[in-house]
């Protein structure tokens, strides 16, 4: 389209200068004359020919001012801008977001929200991928911790009410939130873009999706279902043998069984958190598993070996005793 039969179309621009407190800055919203034709046109425009800076502010307010339909679908889409010169400024601040190229006039750069280290379109792209990255690995690491959260809460309470004492003890407790808030939030945190999350749509003031919400309750769910398992049927499927009212320091055969139970118990609460980890990855609602593009991320990949090495010392060497007070023969289990 050409920009004078654009400009036509859709009107000009009105600037509104919102109500500013005493020591701000005034603030401005941008508009169309015609917004209702631009919102007709956009669906099927591809370029604008022999457009001028006032026509960059027209599609940007256009494109803004399609959040006030409550019915259009694009109505939670942010707005993006890029530009180098003086005249881009009121483009600047009507969008949503705006790049400045390396070699644009310093004005510019100092009035936009990101400067670009080249002059090169490329770069504004990776730049949302990475910043909508940044965004997903924080929904990543809540849904994380939140599962983990609820998991150990529940198995802590059921087990003191029904074996008189925790099947999990202080420092195994202080190892699995060791690996919630440092060892996952790490893993998850190095977690790298992927080409599809251009078709993400970040920044929609909801940090906590529904999505994430199902994902939450429903492995929370599996893995208490898992644990209850292992701690009420654990004594049926390992051969063990003591009653309720045995203690772990207790030492006899039924104390000792005790704490080999409950050695597998805590081993298996923390496979499953490994397994939680790798499933929190996704957090969108189309896929189905983590391990999409799991093997580019070389630091999940430590993570994960040194919670199972940590399994491994503390389960079958004398260090595990000492230490997380383990049964050293849960390997023969």
């Amino acid at each position: 389209m050409d920009a004078k039969e654009f400009r036509d179309q859709v009107g000009e621009v009105i600037k509104n200068e919102q109500v500013a407190e005493d020591g701000q800055e005034p603030t401005f919203t941008y508009s169309l004359t015609n917004q209702q034709r631009f919102n007709q046109i956009i669906g099927t425009l591809k370029v604008i020919g022999r457009a001028e800076p006032q026509d960059k502010l027209r599609l940007v307010a256009g494109l803004r001012g399609m959040r006030e339909h409550e019915d259009d679908e694009n109505s939670g889409r942010k707005v993006a801008v890029v530009g180098e010169g003086i005249n881009d400024i009121d483009a600047f601040r009507a969008a949503n977001v705006s790049f400045a190229v390396a070699d644009g006039a310093s004005y510019a750069r100092n009035n936009a929200s990101m400067v670009l280290q080249t002059n090169d379109f490329d770069s504004c792209m990776r730049a949302v991928m990475w910043g909508r990255n940044v965004y997903l690995n924080v929904q990543r690491f809540l849904q994380f911790q939140m599962t983990c959260n609820f998991s150990v809460l529940i198995v802590v309470i059921v087990s003191y009410c029904t074996m008189t004492e925790s099947c999990l003890n202080a420092v195994q407790l202080i190892y699995i939130n060791l690996i919630m808030d440092i060892l996952g939030a790490l893993a998850l945190a190095s977690t790298r873009p992927q080409t599809d999350i251009a078709k993400y749509a970040a920044g929609q003031e909801k940090l906590m999706t529904p999505f994430m919400y199902r994902q939450i309750f429903g492995v929370t769910a599996f893995q208490i279902l898992i644990m209850m398992v292992i701690m009420f049927g654990g004594k049926s499927i390992f051969n063990l043998s003591y009653s309720n009212s045995t203690m772990t320091i207790d030492d006899d055969v039924y104390g000792k069984s005790k704490k080999l139970h409950f050695t597998l118990i805590w081993n298996t609460f923390v496979f499953l958190q490994v397994f939680n980890l790798i499933n929190c990855r996704d957090v969108s609602a189309t896929k189905t598993h983590g391990f999409s593009g799991l093997l580019r991320n070389t630091l999940t990949w430590i993570i994960i070996l040194i919670i199972a090495a940590v399994q491994i010392v503390s389960c079958f060497t004398f260090i595990g005793v000492p230490i997380f007070e383990a049964s050293t023969d849960v390997g023969t289990r």
